[in-house]
């Protein structure tokens, strides 16, 4: 009684606020909560607030998609049938954004339950699990029972039994844990469904009495009627009509719906009949022959049709056999169409599967095409920079040769002899930093760079592996420079060139010792022995600046 004036007071605080929805946030948000906090309890009173609503589409973004979820799930538990995804689409797109994954969770399940209306199992199974996957942990248990249960109803529908069978265990599971009788119930009976399915009928027969066992202690006369149904059909198909015989009466009287009714009708003729009660089957199958179900009067007609036959009525035999085709003719009608729209949909899945592939084609010899480009621009980057470096080196090399024939012409020169001193010793400066610059762009100046910037420990293994390279890139850019030296200074040996070499690129004592290969006593011994043969204007100018 308390329950229900609370819900009486929750809708007339609603009707005062649904005249000015939209307007408002607050106001919004409020009906949205009165509507959830009755959503359990009170489903059809929920889904009459909702529907109440007069401009939903008024409402910020997040009461929108909110209000979109809180209708399907009202319609849902009214089993108001779910045939538009336009609504939970919305809200879809709302919670896909990581706003809220418990309500993203609960949006794929009702999509899922449109798709399962529709007959498009393979879709609905798809946002079940998405739905699976989506809620939090430690979140609604009950919900992620509701939707294994779900995906044990979709595999069962397309013969999976086995596959169906360990959904509905892991939605048995969850509830046994939490104590939920009914729901518990749900999933015995739909585990022991399978096993019947597969026509393992002690299996089927253990599980639906522990279902009968969970409906008594309910007391509940609709899941009662549903599953002594269930067991008079494994007693049934065990030959023990006698027991199915009690269950089945026991059925119709708990029975109140017409298609759960006609339908135990049906099953109670079929065991009458099995019985060798002929006109008390007839009876049970007239009753059923106003079946909702066309598969249940189908399977009626025929049935009256063949004990009409053997017990000579032709009257009515040709009667129910014409109503038989007229209704196996629908049946067929119905596959037929439903055949075909499957044709169509694999046509339409082929053809997008075709769109697919043409336009990754597209993309991939987009990607070869962008990729040949790059190789080739990095080719043309290549061979720009290695056209640079060698027209450097060409004029380089142009430089130092005029440098020569200017120094050879010189001596032929008719000026005095201070200016040409000055002009030789600028030529001679002038031929050095070109010599630098050409050795610069040798392997064995970076090799020697390297080894300037590199650790003690380092420079033993490059100068092991480069000593050679350094020291012939030195000889070979340096040619005219030793020469020049060499003219001054008749007597110094090639590595008294090499040396002096060394100590103009300011290179380091340590380097100098690891690129000749000696130690610090011979070079003291090699400076000395140079500063005996070399002028002192000219020593002084190799060496005083390195303090070597």
């Amino acid at each position: 009684m308390r329950k229900l004036l609370f819900a009486l007071l929750s809708f007339m605080l609603c009707s005062l606020l649904l005249g000015s929805c939209g307007k408002n946030s607050y106001e919004d948000s409020t009906v949205l909560i009165l509507a959830d906090s009755l959503m359990q309890t009170y489903p059809d009173s929920a889904l009459q607030l909702l529907e109440e609503i007069s401009a939903p589409q008024e409402m910020g973004k997040a009461n929108r998609a909110w209000y979109a979820l809180l209708l399907m799930q009202a319609r849902y538990k009214n089993y108001v049938p779910l045939e538009d995804d336009s609504l939970i689409r919305a809200a879809v797109d709302y919670y896909e954004n990581g706003r809220d994954k418990e309500r993203l969770a609960k949006s794929y399940f009702y999509w899922g339950c449109v798709y399962r209306e529709q007959g498009d199992m393979p879709i609905a199974i798809d946002y079940y699990f998405k739905s699976i996957r989506l809620m939090p942990q430690g979140c609604d248990s009950v919900f992620l029972s509701m939707t294994y249960n779900h995906l044990g109803d979709c595999y069962s529908e397309q013969d999976m039994e086995e596959t169906a069978r360990v959904m509905y265990r892991d939605a048995y599971s969850i509830n046994l844990k939490s104590h939920d009788t009914l729901r518990t119930f749900h999933n015995l009976r739909g585990i022991g469904s399978t096993f019947f399915l597969e026509l393992q009928l002690d299996s089927a027969a253990y599980y639906y009495k522990h279902a009968l066992a969970m409906a008594l202690s309910l007391d509940y006369p609709v899941l009662l009627g549903i599953i002594y149904k269930d067991l008079s059909g494994v007693y049934n198909e065990q030959g023990e009509y006698e027991q199915a015989y009690a269950y089945i009466s026991k059925a119709i009287s708990d029975l109140s719906d017409i298609k759960s009714l006609t339908s135990a009708y049906s099953v109670k003729g079929d065991i009458l009949y099995n019985m060798n009660e002929k006109d008390s089957a007839l009876y049970y199958w007239y009753l059923s022959k106003s079946s909702p179900d066309i598969y249940t009067k189908t399977s009626n007609y025929y049935n009256i049709y063949q004990v009409s036959k053997e017990l000579s009525d032709w009257r009515n035999a040709v009667l129910y056999v014409d109503s038989f085709i007229v209704c196996y003719d629908s049946i067929q009608g119905m596959n037929d169409r439903a055949e075909i729209n499957e044709l169509m949909d694999n046509h339409l899945l082929e053809l997008h599967k075709y769109k697919l592939s043409v336009k990754q084609e597209q993309i991939t010899n987009l990607l070869i095409i962008l990729f040949l480009f790059f190789v080739l621009a990095l080719i043309l980057l290549f061979m720009w920079r290695d056209r640079h470096r060698k027209n450097k080196y060409i004029a380089l090399q142009r430089q130092l040769m005029d440098n020569r024939a200017e120094t050879l012409l010189l001596d032929e020169k008719d000026i005095y002899e201070e200016d040409k001193n000055n002009r030789l010793h600028e030529l001679k400066e002038a031929k050095f930093d070109i010599c630098i610059s050409l050795f610069k762009s040798t392997e064995g100046y970076k090799r020697l760079d390297e080894l300037q910037k590199a650790k003690p420990k380092e420079r033993v293994g490059i100068i092991k592996n480069h000593r050679i390279l350094i020291v012939t890139d030195i000889r070979r850019t340096f040619v005219d420079v030793m020469e020049d030296l060499s003219s001054s200074c008749p007597s110094l040996t090639t590595d008294d060139l090499l040396y002096c070499i060394l100590v103009m690129l300011h290179c380091p004592k340590e380097i100098i010792m690891d690129v000749m290969n000696v130690t610090s006593d011979a070079i003291k011994t090699r400076k000395s022995r140079i500063k005996n043969k070399m002028r002192e204007e000219l020593f002084d100018k190799i060496f005083l600046v390195d303090n070597l």
